[in-house]
């Protein structure tokens, strides 16, 4: 049986920018000090430059008490483990993360309690953890999808029209 070690680990949560991600370019690891690195990426929009976002930290991982961590600190990447505001939480790269650990026989379990935040790494799988689903074809429900939609449509009223004007 393989173990985790910090390479494995930075090569999935690589794996998962790549797969989720589609607008980050240019991944690259930085070492932040002795037990931190950064995992930071480029937003590049060739038809609107003045948009594009450059060493984007998109999350950190390294050891802390002598375990293995990570912890998606940026916006960016908080946007997939359950920060987005108008849709629904399907924790698609959580369960991917999870899936990816357990050919270690480990898994991760969050310090404070949110999916994604400092992740410590610890031996066994996690019950339950579907090993042959492809979580990237999770999607939610009619009803979830109509609640986001009219939470979104509350908040911005003045939307409302507008979309149903392009039809």
């Amino acid at each position: 049986m393989k173990t985790i070690t910090k390479n494995r680990l930075k090569k999935i949560l690589i794996s998962l920018i790549k797969k989720i991600d589609q607008e980050a370019s240019n991944i690259r690891v930085i070492k932040n000090n002795d037990y931190t690195n950064l995992i930071k990426v480029d937003y590049i929009y060739k038809d609107q430059p003045t948009l594009n976002k450059l060493d984007v930290v998109w999350c950190s991982f390294g050891t802390r008490d002598n375990r293995l961590f990570y912890d998606v600190s940026g916006y960016q990447g908080r946007h997939y483990f359950g920060e987005q505001d108008y849709s629904a939480d399907m924790q698609i790269a959580w369960s991917y993360v999870q899936q990816e650990l357990a050919r270690y026989n480990s898994h991760s379990e969050s310090y404070y309690g949110f999916d994604g935040t400092m992740e410590m790494i610890g031996d066994g799988e996690l019950y339950g953890i579907n090993l042959k689903e492809n979580v990237f074809l999770r999607q939610p429900s009619e009803a979830v999808r109509k609640a986001y939609n009219n939470a979104f449509y509350n908040d911005y009223p003045e939307l409302k029209n507008i979309n149903k004007m392009k039809g």
